[in-house]
């Protein structure tokens, strides 16, 4: 399963919600399923962050460097299904929000999704990262 959400911590509204999402997240990982996660950095010290314990789970997880905005939500299923649209992940949104939730499993549709993830996690891959003195 690979996941790419931009908040995987309790924000006001959704307190609950994403540590139940994080403890599934875990459960599957025990079950053997490979489970990697890209989120925002910007969320990574927040209160309530869930992303110390995905990671003490032993769930592989990244975050952008740069600042910007990571803002795509998607999840892709056993590498044949895609979960994405505008809906954030939190029971606020599900509950109170309009959102749009696209489920596919068409190889067609599924492929981009799987090729941006790739692209993602490797441009996250800590090996790639530049400090402040190697920026031109």
């Amino acid at each position: 399963m690979r996941l790419v959400l931009p908040v995987v911590a309790k924000l006001p509204g959704n307190e609950d919600n994403l540590a139940r999402l994080a403890c599934a997240v875990r459960l599957l990982h025990r079950r053997g399923v490979r489970v990697r996660i890209v989120t925002d950095a910007q969320y990574m010290g927040l209160q309530g962050s869930q992303i110390g314990l995905l990671r003490q789970a032993g769930i592989q997880v990244r975050h952008d460097q740069e600042s910007g905005y990571m803002h795509h939500k998607f999840a892709i299923v056993d590498g044949r299904m895609v979960i994405t649209g505008s809906l954030n992940w939190t029971t606020q949104a599900i509950q109170n929000n309009r959102e749009n939730v696209l489920v596919m499993e068409d190889a067609e549709y599924v492929k981009p999704f799987l090729d941006e993830f790739e692209r993602i996690w490797e441009e996250y891959n800590p090996i790639n990262y530049r400090f402040f003195s190697q920026r031109q």
